[in-house]
């Protein structure tokens, strides 16, 4: 089972984020007894010892009976449900559907259900599953710690595929998320502070409606110190009516902090508004020391950014093919560093209160390697 991980600080100063995990798959009579099984054909006088002999057909049955600490197998086939997890355990899929269609939101503030929910816990893991047809988010992972998504298959759902939300210290890896409403993933601070998160080696790919990456400052609790690294981040945001960057730090929230994140590593390209973007629509936000690390970026912007800058800055739009846009009505410091950015129109693209330290970058078939505008 996931135990959780840890930032080490040295590689924090390298601009990357390491992660110590830990897990074992249990083994003998008593790890046996931890462990409770979900299929189809499950019956309640079954051993449950195994997929052929499950007790549960209820995903949420097994939740409640799996002692703290314990596994959960959902085994092949799918399940019509919205599965909620109060407690440290291990929810693993073996090819397994969750379609959560029709299901109520596990609140009246949300506008729709999830296809797995973790709410108030800590040391979970969520691995093994497609989720579809949620009218929220795929995975949503609120005010929790130490949480563990991985190797999920999330589309079609109605909002974004993971959603870290007033939560801390947790990582979403090698899941792809194609074909959600509103974006691949989102580090967002509704419910509290969010920080410490990292999104590593996942797919987000044609969410037609939102970015690929949001890490978006919706309250004044900030969101600061996440990672977004090593993805491949691919035809985001082309609704015109609703488009979004490749990877996207930002907020309309006044005296919001949206601090110290960093982008490294990622595969970039073909969405509707620029590679990586930061928009601090207003003054007196906090969107300083963001990083912009090593990343691959190719042609994006493919519909134009208005920016949408209050006084006193006055937004230039950027109709052109653009790698990065940073876009400020408040005072923004800034690290665009070591990034190859090619078959653009612009390279990097400033308009506003910025200070940026640009080094080390390549361009290739770029026109314009740096506009202040």
């Amino acid at each position: 089972m996931f135990r959780g991980f840890r930032l080490t600080a040295g590689l924090v100063a390298a601009g990357a984020a390491a992660f110590a995990l830990a897990g074992a798959v249990p083994a003998d009579a008593a790890a046996r007894a931890r462990t409770v099984y979900v299929s189809p054909h499950g019956a309640a006088g079954n051993a449950d010892r195994s997929c052929r002999t499950a007790r549960y057909r209820s995903i949420n049955r097994a939740i409640t009976a799996a002692p703290r600490g314990g596994t959960v197998i959902v085994c092949r086939g799918r399940y019509r449900t919205q599965a909620v997890i109060t407690k440290s355990l291990a929810l693993i899929g073996r090819h397994a559907v969750i379609n959560a269609q029709g299901q109520k939101p596990v609140s009246k503030k949300l506008p729709g259900s999830s296809g797995v929910v973790v709410y108030q816990a800590r040391n979970v893991e969520v691995s093994g599953f497609t989720v579809v047809h949620a009218g929220f988010d795929a995975i949503l992972v609120a005010r929790s710690h130490h949480v563990l998504v991985q190797h999920n298959l999330l589309m079609h759902n109605g909002d974004v595929g993971v959603d870290f939300n007033g939560t801390t210290d947790s990582l979403a890896r090698r899941n792809v998320s194609e074909f959600n409403k509103g974006g691949g993933f989102l580090i967002a601070d509704d419910l509290g502070a969010t920080h410490g998160n990292a999104v590593t080696w996942n797919i987000a790919r044609r969410n037609p409606g939102g970015c690929g990456v949001i890490v978006a400052g919706h309250s004044t609790a900030g969101v600061w110190g996440n990672y977004i690294a090593h993805n491949v981040i691919t035809s985001n945001g082309l609704n015109p009516k609703s488009a979004g960057a490749g990877v996207v730090i930002a907020t309309e929230v006044k005296h919001e902090r949206v601090s110290g994140n960093v982008v490294l590593g990622n595969v970039i390209h073909g969405n509707g508004l620029s590679g990586v973007t930061i928009h601090a629509h207003e003054p007196f936000q906090n969107l300083n020391g963001n990083k912009i690390i090593g990343n691959n970026i190719g042609r994006n912007n493919l519909l134009g950014d208005p920016i949408g800058l209050a006084p006193p800055v006055k937004a230039r739009p950027d109709m052109r093919h653009t790698g990065i846009l940073v876009g400020s009505s408040s005072r923004l410091h800034v690290l665009i560093q070591g990034n190859y950015i090619h078959n653009n129109h612009y390279g990097i693209y400033l308009n506003g209160r910025i200070h940026a330290v640009i080094r080390q970058n390549r361009f290739h078939r770029v026109r314009v390697h740096i506009k202040v505008a």
